[in-house]
């Protein structure tokens, strides 16, 4: 199911790129060759930077591609490592939802349409939408990813991390002894 989201977002992706291109070029000529710009490419333009921006993060984060801030947890052991993402996913959700919810307050736009192109704007405003349940789809799918690992690695990971490997090397009996015969540790 992931592979078969995944290439249907990247083929969207990339149409919708190449329709990008192609219609700033039309934008460039009309505007500086003909001096008459096109004022459906530019509206176009926008929306189409609007669905991709959404369709496209909901991609990146499915590939663990964006952006994370994770110098602390990496102090941390893996299976703390997976819970605390579990608890990062778990907000993601929360926060989708809250979108999605927040997406009711577009039902006054439901008469309105785009200016130059005449889309009705809940057409529009459904990159909102689909953005979110991808990220909730990809987001169940590294719960589900976390909570297999803890179950199969349970108890393994304490010996892989760094701080215990520090922790076992360290040994009392390779320390020097002080004057007073304990151990120095300093």
């Amino acid at each position: 199911m992931r592979n078969v989201v995944d290439s249907i977002i990247r083929v969207l992706c990339t149409a919708i790129m190449g329709i990008m291109v192609v219609a700033v070029c039309w934008q460039v000529t009309t505007r500086y060759i003909l001096n008459n710009p096109s004022t459906v490419t530019e509206e176009a333009l926008r929306y189409l930077l609007v669905w991709t921006t959404m369709v496209g993060a909901a991609y990146a984060y499915g590939k663990r591609k964006h952006l994370s801030i994770n110098i602390l947890l990496k102090k941390v052991s893996p299976s703390m490592q997976k819970i605390v993402d579990i608890g990062v996913q778990c907000l993601v959700i929360v926060f989708c939802i809250v979108v999605m919810v927040g997406l009711r307050l577009c039902a006054t736009a439901a008469d309105q349409s785009s200016a130059a192109l005449g889309i009705p704007m809940p057409y529009i405003y459904s990159c909102l939408l689909v953005g979110a349940v991808l990220f909730i789809f990809y987001a169940l799918i590294f719960i589900g990813e976390d909570v297999k690992e803890l179950r199969d690695n349970r108890g393994q990971f304490t010996a892989e991390h760094p701080i215990a490997e520090q922790k076992n090397s360290l040994h009392l009996a390779d320390t020097p002894k002080n004057e007073n015969g304990r151990n120095d540790i300093s």
